[in-house]
């Protein structure tokens, strides 16, 4: 793993975020275990009780993420154009979530129709993208709705600066000052909400966009240095990318050491570290040279499919295996049951993003291509950071929840 100082425009980068995202999407999978523990050696449920705890942790490396790959979509646009296209973006963005989604949604529908218990109240929720205040018909989509309600802020917090700062050069200076109140409104909010009642709620602690918001704009934060100071993010931050993927992981394991249901510190203040733990891994990874071998490429491409395997791993959990034992008429061993859950949420989501996330994209590019130039097209023509287009930037709304 070698620096890429010298290789600040070259397409190395987009295999270390998509490696990146399937790090993630992994402890999000093993958040979501439900298996049973009873003929598991001790040792082996060990291993697995450590990931089903602090699996959940994933989602705060993937807000990071899309924070830093959705802004620095907006970013490139305004370097290349002094100026942003909102409405553009609105488009794009819309066209990457909701066909996948609706398909998810419709399919849900179709099953509970059939099985006779629809609830439609839940459907609203989910459509209207409130499954992180009430609840929804899945468990899973809560971090969606934070996604679409940082969508919707961030273009107008951009464009805000942009008009404020009209006639600088860089007028996105004040985001530093932007993330750092917001840190400090939110940590103190989620203290303040668990002292204020010593109680814990998933929908009323952990989902809501306004006590998670932070983390999202933390990756914007790191978008902005780099983009805007390329030079200084590579020359001080290069030296010490190890240093930084390191600190990053040491600063995730608390959540694998403590439960968030019943530690306070967890859902306060240990967001807070989480999104900084996830910031330090992005800039280390940004600041590195994969190599490209079998292994590295492999799971590269998983992590391109990582949205689509997000959809579809809790249907897989719900649906696919409870059909796999009545197929077979026995109950799966645990060692079956964890390995059809794995690669079967793995081949569910490359299917359903082939049959629908891929054909609706290319539909989208052909109605509004993108500007931008990825990493895998080379340098861009001024110099400037490489851009991510919408597919680098896809496949990072994964969500931890129960």
């Amino acid at each position: 793993m070698t620096s890429a100082t010298k290789l600040k425009f070259t397409g190395a980068r987009v295999l270390g975020l998509d490696i990146l995202r399937v790090v993630a999407i992994f402890l999000v999978l093993g958040r979501h275990m439900t298996f049973d523990r009873s003929q598991v050696p001790t040792p082996v449920w060990l291993v697995f009780a450590v990931w089903m705890r602090g699996g959940w942790v994933g989602v705060d490396l993937f807000f990071v993420l899309s924070g830093f790959l959705v802004s620095g979509l907006l970013f490139a646009d305004y370097r290349k154009r002094g100026k942003l296209s909102v409405g553009r973006f609105y488009f794009r963005r819309g066209w990457k979530i909701y066909p996948p989604f609706l398909v998810l949604i419709g399919v849900t529908a179709l099953v509970d129709i059939i099985r006779g218990n629809l609830a439609r109240w839940q459907y609203v929720v989910e459509l209207c993208f409130l499954q992180n205040y009430l609840e929804g018909r899945w468990n899973h989509t809560w971090s969606l709705a934070v996604e679409e309600h940082f969508y919707l802020v961030l273009p107008a917090l951009l464009a805000g600066l942009v008009w404020l700062g009209r006639g600088r050069v860089d007028p996105f200076k004040p985001l530093f000052g932007v993330v750092a109140l917001t840190a400090l409104a939110l940590l103190s909010l989620r203290t303040y909400l668990y002292y204020s009642t010593h109680s814990f709620s998933y929908l009323g602690n952990l989902f809501p966009t306004h006590l998670r918001l932070d983390s999202l704009l933390f990756g914007v934060l790191i978008a902005y240095l780099y983009h805007f100071h390329n030079d200084w993010f590579v020359e001080t931050l290069g030296p010490r990318r190890r240093w930084l993927i390191a600190g990053g992981i040491a600063a995730l394991l608390p959540a694998f050491l403590f439960q968030l249901e019943k530690t306070p510190f967890i859902f306060t203040a240990g967001l807070t570290l989480f999104y900084l733990g996830g910031g330090a891994i992005l800039a280390g990874v940004l600041l590195c040279e994969l190599p490209r071998n079998r292994v590295t490429v492999t799971l590269g491409m998983i992590g391109a499919y990582s949205y689509s395997i997000y959809l579809w791993h809790m249907p897989v959990l719900v649906w696919g295996m409870p059909a796999l034992e009545r197929l077979v008429a026995r109950k799966l061993g645990f060692a079956v049951e964890v390995s059809v859950y794995l690669v079967g949420s793995i081949l569910a989501g490359i299917i359903m993003a082939k049959l629908v996330e891929v054909p609706s994209l290319r539909l989208r590019d052909r109605w509004l291509p993108a500007r931008g130039t990825s990493h895998s097209e080379g340098a861009p023509a001024q110099p400037s950071p490489p851009v991510l287009d919408a597919e680098s930037a896809s496949g990072l709304l994964l969500n931890a929840g129960d």
